[in-house]
């Protein structure tokens, strides 16, 4: 039986040493490699979902939140249309702020990030007008500002962080795309971070899943490459 790496594709071959892990980075033992040297160690195997985005956030150096989320998308679980997308957007970007200095992460803080976000179902975009990824805009710039249903500035920026995202995904048009909705909430929070909280957060967008997507947009998407 052959097998195929999860990152480029290229077939899997039997092996005995040692690997950094394509995910959390971690130097593991590796039974399988491919051509290119990719592995992915035991417990980002075995991880759930929440786990697997805050094992590669944990992990990464990287500065740029398009990076991060299109390595996490990578992952044998990923779904190409799936409320797992609803958690990515606010973990990935403190992510890149601490990583560029901007702000610390302190410990649980991406846990906690996760958890505000994991909780919103599949299909919402459609049944009540709010896409999770939008959402996530909103919980970011809470958790930057330390905002609550009593604070008066705190709270309007929440809201307007995601009222800017929703309106991005909708004008955008056409039946949902997740990985769509995902980077244009990374754009918007771009624009957003540095407008009211004079934060750079620069977004270079590249979608690595068109060919993937049995409903891509194609050319209807800005971020579409053929």
């Amino acid at each position: 039986m052959s097998y195929f790496c999860v990152f480029c594709g290229g077939e899997l071959y039997e092996t005995d040493t040692v690997a950094a892990c394509l995910f959390c980075g971690q130097q593991t033992p590796a039974s399988y490699l491919c051509p290119n040297g990719h592995h992915v160690c035991e417990e980002c195997q075995l991880a759930d979902w929440p786990q697997v985005v805050e094992r590669v956030c944990q992990n990464t150096k990287e500065r740029d939140p398009v990076a991060i989320v299109n390595l996490i998308m990578r992952h044998p679980l990923s779904v190409m249309h799936s409320p797992q997308h609803h958690v990515l957007v606010a973990p990935v970007i403190l992510t890149a702020l601490h990583n560029s200095g901007q702000r610390s992460l302190k410990p649980g803080r991406l846990a906690s990030t996760i958890e505000r976000t994991v909780g919103i179902p599949f299909a919402v975009c459609g049944t009540r007008g709010e896409c999770g990824a939008a959402v996530g805009v909103g919980a970011l710039v809470s958790i930057l500002t330390k905002a609550s249903y009593l604070r008066d500035r705190e709270r309007s920026l929440a809201l307007r962080a995601t009222a800017e995202a929703l309106l991005a995904i909708a004008e955008a048009g056409g039946p949902r795309c997740c990985k769509q909705s995902v980077y244009l909430s990374l754009a918007t929070a771009s624009v957003f971070l540095r407008r009211e909280l004079h934060l750079e957060l620069p977004v270079s967008i590249r979608c690595d899943f068109a060919r993937q997507n049995d409903e891509c947009k194609k050319e209807r998407c800005q971020y579409y490459e053929p």
